[in-house]
């Protein structure tokens, strides 16, 4: 049921930890959040993610992926926000996230785009977040889109450059 129907699992999880549930019962209610939670940060439904994986982390508070979506979460709503002192907590939190799966170049590619958005000026940190972040592992559209701003930021920096010579 976790599998094929996760929010119907989720819609019985307060009956089905009200007695002494198995490991398998937590186990599978918790594999249903992580799936409900991902669809809807795939979606960009940020609450309702946090709500999954808050979930998660009440039931397994060691789930490394829950605990590293939870920061990707919080850093993407303060990006959201665009407000440059949010724009310097949500790389604070990326930042935390790289930690946690430092394997991963998301939190990086996010840290980049945090460093644009407060001054598209800072060619350094920006390119250095993005060349961080192909250094890692990516899904494929992501590798793509930093590819794209890594080099966007490369011409911007050299027009900038040419204009005062």
């Amino acid at each position: 049921m976790a599998i094929s129907s996760p929010d119907l699992l989720v819609s019985l999880e307060d009956s089905l930890l009200q007695s002494q549930p198995s490991s398998a019962i937590i186990s599978s209610i918790v594999f249903a959040h992580k799936t409900l939670g991902q669809e809807a940060r795939d979606n960009e439904k940020y609450e309702n993610a946090m709500g999954h994986y808050s979930r998660v982390l009440n039931l397994s508070p060691n789930d490394t992926a829950s605990i590293y979506n939870t920061l990707m979460i919080q850093g993407h709503i303060l990006y959201r926000s665009g407000k440059k002192d949010k724009l310097w907590d949500a790389i604070q939190i990326y930042n935390k996230a790289a930690i946690v799966l430092e394997n991963l170049g998301e939190p990086h590619y996010y840290i980049g785009k945090s460093y644009h958005k407060i001054s598209d000026k800072d060619f350094d940190l920006i390119i250095e977040s993005y060349d961080k972040a192909l250094d890692l592992e990516l899904s494929p559209k992501l590798r793509s889109a930093a590819v794209e701003a890594r080099e966007n930021a490369i011409i911007r920096e050299k027009k900038l450059k040419d204009f005062w010579k």
